[in-house]
């Protein structure tokens, strides 16, 4: 199973903070935060509680389609004309557009937040 895990970095030291990890599985999209290592940023005071994407520590939360922390980061494929799709395919070098996939090459950021995905 492959994951992908969203971190924090802090803009002073650029130093990354694990948040959690997303997988999915038969279809279905799965996150769990790391309590650690959020507490290790929240001590440190690079991080607030406000920005966690969820709440529950002991949670593994699961859904049908990406979670919103994600979506953001990804482009409105939709709105892509067909020769737009395969150049933005061609130069990820991917087969077909898959959300996962997609974060996994380009990281997810945006120049709204800290947040990174790897």
């Amino acid at each position: 199973m492959e994951y992908l895990y969203l971190k924090w970095i802090d803009y002073k030291t650029n130093k990354k903070y694990l948040i959690g990890g997303l997988f999915k599985q038969n279809g279905k999209y799965y996150f769990k935060l790391s309590k650690t290592h959020i507490d290790k940023a929240l001590e440190e005071k690079v991080i607030s509680k406000a920005v966690l994407p969820f709440s529950d520590y002991n949670k593994i939360y699961e859904s049908d389609e990406i979670f919103e922390i994600f979506k953001i980061r990804l482009p409105k494929i939709e709105r892509y004309s067909k020769e737009e799709l395969e150049a933005l395919l061609k130069a990820l070098e991917m087969e077909k557009y898959d959300e996962f996939e997609y974060l996994r090459r380009t990281k997810g950021q945006l120049i709204t937040d800290k947040f990174i995905v790897e």
